[in-house]
């Protein structure tokens, strides 16, 4: 018996092949934008590095743009997001509080989930003809 290739169709459509899909997500209050990629930048840089000033580098914004993120998420959350030990011998440093680590952690799942939600809905973009 001999056995045949069996190749899938090939793509008739190649702008399918170049073409990729993005979406961003961002929290809002009252339609006022509070939360999205550059806090979450900017909270993974102080879980990395313990220091605001770090993070903020790291980020590529002004140490008192960081502060003034940081202290609006608070006031617009009502959570603390940091825990902050002033310096000494043992030296200073920043870290996430509980509820900021939570906080980025849902975040962090919604995206995942919009951009998995994005992907699989995009995979049969071109095969819609009868949407339109």
């Amino acid at each position: 018996m001999q056995s045949r290739k069996v190749r899938g169709r090939k793509n008739s459509n190649p702008v399918k092949n170049i073409i990729s899909v993005r979406a961003k997500l961002w929290l809002e209050i009252n339609g006022n934008p509070f939360f999205g990629e550059g806090r979450v930048q900017l909270l993974k840089g102080i879980d990395k590095y313990g220091s605001i000033n770090q993070a903020a580098k790291a980020a590529d914004i002004p140490y008192r743009r960081a502060w003034s993120y940081l202290h609006a998420m608070e006031k617009r959350l009502g959570i603390k997001m940091l825990n902050t030990r002033i310096g000494g011998a043992n030296g200073g440093g920043t870290e996430l509080s509980k509820e900021a680590r939570e906080f980025l952690c849902k975040f962090e799942y919604l995206s995942s989930n919009l951009e998995r939600f994005i992907e699989k809905e995009f995979s049969g973009f071109f095969d819609y003809d009868a949407l339109c």
